[in-house]
């Protein structure tokens, strides 16, 4: 449709950049997220060249790019050597950046847009980088999620930042009690108990430590005995008649605190706030005691755990915490005799007081005053045990109710493509430009139905075999709908109704409208009862019968189109690849559709407002044969919409009109070629004669134009009774 030079519409960014994961070495790299996006997912766990290949990420070209390079993965670890690429890039001395965990991605970042989008990268770390051997590394992982996390365990968690001399607190191992820890890991992993969050050292070591006790519900103490630190978990793990007893004959020296907590007004609501670490979205639980809420009204508490990983695992601790606060705990002061020194904080145990109606009652350990020589009771401040952790949740975790919309292109699968039309064609053109078209020039137009809702646009492409496809520019979706009734052949403006529209608001009076390979004009539309009416036979078409269910398109202006002139008698290839905001369709997905050219915008227009002894269309006449119709003229139509029911326009210079007549038997009895006028009549006694050629009850006329040797696209092909 024209020659055009090259325009520059917008350029491609790339970018080295050099980005820095976290302090000394992870384990695996498995995704990284450019713009809410995912650009790439995979494993990596040690040095090693990524391809990054993305480039539809944001729209391609004709949206905002995409990411397409090379990303260098740079553990960090003791003997990493200079990164070639960096280095050229930072030029200079450039260290070899050990100690610290980088990514050197170099390509491209982004298209039309030359801000480019923040990156977010997921790693996991459990056994890497530690002050020397990982300890127990059997049980560091948990695995959650059916496999699709991975979380550290809590109990390596404190033991690494205890031990670790650069950032933790730099005990000696020896210092550790191993086998409590050990035991405590072991429940952890057992539980499932596995957390998921990043220290940036923005509050101390100490702080950090007594974040995770108060995840894993646990305690941190020096033990009596061995003078190692020891961890235990705060869990209804054990016998109660195995646990010491206290009373006042074995131990118990008296009561100096009886705090008994009212059980009305309690917490009743807990709300746990958790983080996803696939999606980086941050969630939220809740758990409730309705009968306490139906007594009292709701008494709520929002806890922060994000590192806790999944909903279930949030579930549970929720439980946890709304259990200890709606309890009502009784909280004592206990002075015990020397035969409480092997209490810790965090153990369990059991007093005995009749005097103060305390038959048997177990309490868990706090806080603990051991005594002086001069003085040997042991003063125990403790409440009554409710703490542990549930095995599972009797809370299901609730679906989100609003689902991600589905942004993946589709392919479609409703297509329609057609050598473009003389007026298609003076719609477009500059008036040189239509004086220079070639008389045997061809050139393509294709259009689809929207597959998805979120479906943007689509790409058309076309080939002429074996040549490979190549992009021909975009195309929009027409408005469409399904036709309601069938249609039969008439001159007459008729009245349609619609199924399945889609985008009818966008159809404006006096468009093009298409059924089957018919042309109609939008005469009025109706876009809450869905109607339209239309008026028929326009352009290079005649009117035609349409069954119910077939596809109108409202296509004029929306048609994706194909510049390249193509020669009479080439079948060109086309496809169309839908576009959405996550990208544009996989080409292996989209079908392929073919169209012969044919000369059609050089073709006569067929003869327009025939009729049969004076009616459109009729079931059946009398008397002689008298067959009327009205010149066209493609140049003088130019790009308007002309119904079939207009007067004469034209004649194009040159044209004559071909009529043949068929008998009951659908011979061809008679044909008349070379008409310059728009009106033809068979007498009756010639009709009646019984010579050859006669006509009978049942008769059908073909009539079509002919100009240059070439006949029109369509022609009008009629059939009614002779009575």
């Amino acid at each position: 449709m024209g020659g055009s030079k090259k325009v520059t519409v917008g350029y491609r960014f790339s970018f080295g950049l050099h980005m820095g994961v976290s302090r000394g070495e992870v384990d695996e790299i498995v995704a990284i997220e450019v713009g809410g996006k995912t650009a790439w997912e995979g494993s990596v766990t040690s040095n090693q060249t990524v391809a990054i290949d993305a480039p539809e990420l944001f729209g391609g070209d004709k949206g905002e790019g995409g990411i397409q390079g090379t990303m260098e993965v740079l553990m960090g670890g003791e003997s990493q050597p200079v990164n070639a690429p960096l280095a050229a890039m930072l030029g200079g001395i450039v260290p070899a950046f050990r100690g610290v965990c980088t990514l050197f991605y170099d390509g491209l970042v982004t298209s039309m847009n030359p801000y480019p989008k923040p990156w977010k990268i997921r790693a996991r770390r459990a056994t890497k980088d530690w002050d020397g051997p990982a300890w127990y590394p059997e049980k560091a992982v948990v695995s959650l999620s059916n496999d699709n996390i991975k979380a550290m365990n809590g109990a390596h968690i404190i033991y690494e930042a205890s031990t670790n001399r650069d950032w933790g607190r730099g005990l000696s191992a020896t210092r550790l009690d191993a086998i409590a820890f050990a035991a405590a890991a072991d429940t952890l992993h057992a539980e499932g108990f596995g957390l998921c969050l990043r220290w940036v050292r923005r509050d101390g070591v100490k702080n950090f430590i007594q974040q995770i006790q108060d995840y894993i519900g646990a305690n941190i103490f020096v033990d009596r005995v061995t003078g190692l630190l020891s961890l235990t978990l705060i869990r209804d793990d054990y016998d109660p008649n195995t646990l010491d007893l206290f009373t006042p004959d074995t131990g118990l020296l008296g009561i100096e605190q009886d705090n008994n907590a009212a059980t009305s007004g309690g917490l009743n609501q807990q709300v746990v706030n958790w983080h996803d670490p696939i999606t980086n979205k941050p969630g939220s639980v809740r758990v409730q005691n309705l009968a306490s809420i139906q007594a009292g009204g709701t008494v709520s508490v929002t806890a922060d755990y994000v590192g806790l990983p999944t909903a279930e695992l949030a579930l549970r601790v929720a439980q946890r915490d709304l259990r200890i606060g709606s309890s009502g705990l009784k909280r004592f002061k206990v002075r015990l005799d020397r035969r409480a020194y092997k209490l810790n904080p965090g153990d369990v145990f059991r007093i005995s007081d009749p005097a103060r109606g305390i038959e048997n009652i177990i309490l868990r350990a706090g806080a603990i005053d051991y005594g002086t020589l001069g003085k040997g009771a042991i003063t125990v401040t403790a409440v009554e045990d409710v703490f542990g952790l549930p095995a599972s949740s009797f809370v299901g975790v609730q679906p989100a109710g609003w689902v991600p919309p589905n942004t993946t292109p589709t392919a479609i699968a409703t297509r329609k493509v057609i050598e473009a039309s003389y007026r298609d064609l003076a719609a477009v053109l500059s008036a040189a430009d239509q004086a220079a078209l070639e008389d045997d020039a061809g050139y393509v137009l294709a259009w689809g139905v929207k597959p998805t809702g979120l479906s943007l646009n689509y790409t058309l492409q076309t080939r002429v075999a074996p040549v490979g496809f190549t992009e021909q520019g975009l195309g929009d979706f027409p408005s469409t709908g399904l036709l309601v009734a069938a249609m039969a052949k008439g001159a007459a403006n008729v009245l349609i109704s619609l199924n399945g529209a889609i985008d009818l608001s966008g159809v404006e009076v006096g468009e093009a409208a298409l059924i089957d390979d018919e042309l109609f004009r939008v005469e009025a539309i109706d876009y809450g009862l869905e109607t339209a009416t239309l008026a028929r036979g326009c352009g290079d078409t005649v009117p035609e019968a349409h069954s119910a269910g077939v596809l109108v398109w409202f296509y004029d202006e929306v048609v994706g189109a194909d510049a390249t002139e193509y020669l009479v008698g080439t079948t060109v290839d086309v496809r169309l690849l839908t576009r959405t905001s996550a990208g544009e369709l996989d080409p292996l997905l989209a079908a392929t559709d073919s169209v012969l050219m044919d000369q059609r915008q050089f073709r006569p227009y067929p003869p327009g407002k025939l009729l049969i002894n004076g009616v459109a269309y009729p079931v059946s006449i009398t008397g002689q044969l008298v067959i009327d119709w009205a010149h066209r003229d493609r140049i003088l139509q130019d790009d308007q919409i002309i119904d079939t029911n207009e007067a004469s326009i034209g004649p194009e210079p040159g044209t004559t009109y071909t009529l043949r007549l068929y008998d009951e038997n659908n011979a061809l009895v008679r044909t008349e070629s070379g008409l310059a006028g728009i009106t033809y009549t068979w007498a009756t006694e010639e009709a009646d004669s019984g010579l050859s050629g006669r006509l009978n009850t049942s008769v059908r006329i073909e009539l079509e134009s002919l100009r240059d040797g070439l006949t029109s696209t369509q022609k009008h092909d009629v059939s009614f009774d002779r009575v």
